[in-house]
């Protein structure tokens, strides 16, 4: 029988004040400061520390394309070659169509309209769709990803931009990638087997970048040969080619190219997975309950449809839509009269969650099954040579994040709106897929938690015996009792390319849970494999607490993601809210290399 193991009475939180600067054999490290004898012993022992990253200028080498101002400057264009206005006010209006950005008077003049239309979408439309789109529109970092052969990592900027940074020469390429067919970006993938290829997912379909860098001698332009796309890459023959600045442009270093694949009916690209081989491409919508497979050599697609009961009749659809928005009113209602009221952590299951659009997809390691989740709480297992399926019954809730260990044995995800960690073991039977739910974890900080701290030292001041209060005091790393807050539920998880660290991101809080993972192989010994090693603490925190809610949102994670080649362990990228990424490294020996 499944049980749970709760490890937050065994596990301390890093010092307030101090920095996380990585984990050598199984035990962070946290420091106060440059003279810290800790930070010294650290780079003695495993070497350089690499420097926390700042994101690029808003400004500096972003294509902008504004739809407006290029209608007006053909416009004016026409306009001149009639001679109908004078020139010099065809100049004026020029020299000011370059200082204004028209499309941002539009979106200004347009935002007491939106901000009424999401108050209308709160109420009657699904709310974890818009709840996720609000959260990443208000993150300077959307999402991190890391090239699965390269030290390159791909950052989605709030302006829907992405920056590649090299870590192997610590700097950013020179050119922000950008284009108009990129807007709403959602999610990043690079291709495998591919070399330089970018996947992002975005409101019109996904757009193919080409990014890669020109190391030979700087020159002028004139003795610089333009790159071709078609035949610097011949595998990948695209519809359409679009180009960023020319060298002369963009510092003379590196040069992008894009290729755009709308598909019709899918409203938007949330999720975006690549199979280990780069072959297939799955997308995925959360407001469609298809998911479309992409063929990148024939650009064949095959669609994966989720069959739903028979649809009720009208009448009971419009009860239901009522009953929704009804409910939707009430808490709408009752968190502004009583915003200071408590929702427990729990999964989205036990709360009534109803939806049939795809929330999570994921290959596994040796491609041979896809995973895909749905908001009804269905997930399933496609066998990918005949693209059959199998529902996974234990899998009880709406998955949030899903990590497969490297050997495909192990699933370990989280389901929406809980704090808990989850695995099942996985195995092959008589030719069918078999599973066994495995313990689940929980190292996060609940409401009753932190009551029940409050309650003994309630206790202890009317009695005067004040244990409690100096054990709370090293176990929450100075901070008091009253100023702890709850982690809420889990919102992101990484597992690094061993298979053997895992980092967990919360909702709510401003530490990264790191948990060890047990290998197991193909047989199924041991229903426990996590154990938690305690948190990451960024340098956000400053040891102060948030002032206002600005604040508090730049001292939280946005995206997490472990390099995949790493020697000696394993790195994470940590995304935080300010915009700033560090990088953790866990020092550790491998199974694989003991064995």
């Amino acid at each position: 029988m499944v049980q749970t193991v709760d490890f937050i009475d065994t596990l301390s939180l890093p010092t307030k004040g101090h920095v996380t600067i990585g984990e050598s054999n199984a035990a962070l490290v946290h420091v106060s400061g440059p003279q810290d004898p800790r930070l010294r012993a650290f780079i003695k022992r495993h070497g350089e520390l690499s420097a926390i990253l700042t994101m690029p200028s808003r400004n500096d080498h972003i294509p902008h394309h504004s739809k407006l101002n290029a209608a007006i400057e053909e416009l004016i264009d026409d306009t001149r070659s009639l001679g109908i206005i004078p020139q010099p006010i065809l100049d004026r209006i020029e020299e000011l169509t370059k200082q204004w950005d028209l499309d941002s008077f539009v979106e200004t003049a347009g935002e007491a309209w939106k901000k009424a239309l999401d108050v209308y979408n709160s109420l009657s439309q699904s709310y974890d769709t818009i709840v996720r789109h609000d959260k990443l529109a208000n993150l300077l970092i959307r999402k991190v990803a890391w090239h699965p052969h390269q030290p390159l990592l791909a950052i989605a900027l709030w302006n829907n931009s992405v920056w590649v940074y090299d870590l192997s020469v610590e700097s950013w390429y020179s050119c922000g990638l950008s284009h108009p067919v990129q807007e709403r970006v959602m999610t990043l993938e690079w291709k495998p087997m591919s070399g330089v290829v970018l996947a992002v997912g975005c409101e019109n379909g996904v757009a193919l970048w080409h990014v890669f860098r020109d190391h030979s001698p700087t020159g002028t332009a004139a003795t610089w040969k333009e790159p071709d796309a078609l035949k610097d890459k011949p595998s990948e023959v695209l519809s359409k080619v679009y180009r960023t600045p020319t060298r002369g442009e963009n510092r003379g270093r590196d040069t992008a190219w894009i290729g755009s694949s709308v598909i019709d009916g899918l409203d938007g690209v949330d999720f975006m997975a690549w199979n280990p081989r780069g072959e297939l491409l799955a997308l995925g919508s959360a407001q469609s309950p298809v998911v479309y497979i992409r063929d990148e050599t024939s650009k064949k697609l095959t669609e994966l449809r989720l069959n739903m009961r028979p649809t009720p009749p009208h009448f009971i659809r419009d009860f239901q839509s009522l009953a929704e928005t009804i409910s939707n009113v009430k808490a709408t209602l009752g968190s502004a009269v009583k915003p200071d009221t408590h929702t427990s952590v729990r999964p989205t299951h036990e709360r009534g969650h109803y939806g049939v659009t795809v929330c999570c997809l994921s290959w596994s390691p040796c491609g041979r099954f896809l995973l895909v989740g749905y908001l009804s709480e269905v997930a399933r297992v496609y066998e990918t040579a005949t693209w059959e399926y199998i529902e996974m019954r234990d899998i009880k809730g709406a998955l949030q994040s899903v990590c497969w260990t490297p050997d495909g044995n192990n699933l370990i995800y989280s389901l929406q709106g809980d704090d808990l960690l989850r695995a099942i073991h996985l195995e092959t039977r008589a030719g069918s897929l078999t599973w066994i739910p495995m313990n689940n974890i929980k190292m996060s900080l609940r409401h009753d938690d932190i009551e029940i701290c409050k309650g003994r030292l309630r206790l202890e001041d009317t009695t005067g015996n004040h244990k409690y209060r100096e054990m709370y005091r090293k176990r929450f790393g100075d901070r008091n009792v009253e100023e702890l807050e709850e982690f809420g539920p889990i919102e992101e998880l990484a597992l690094d390319a061993n298979g053997e660290r895992l980092a967990v991101r919360f909702r709510d809080a401003d530490l990264v849970g790191i948990v060890l993972v047990k290998s197991l192989g193909s047989m199924l010994r041991d229903l426990d494999i996590f154990m938690p090693i305690g948190f990451v603490q960024g340098p956000e925190s400053e040891g102060q607490r948030a002032d206002d809610d600005e604040n508090e949102r730049e001292s939280k994670a946005s995206s997490i993601a472990f390099v995949k080649q790493f020697q000696g362990g394993s790195m994470l990228a940590i995304a935080w809210g300010s915009g700033r990424i560090n990088f953790v490294p866990f020092y550790y020996d491998t199974e694989k290399g003991s064995m």
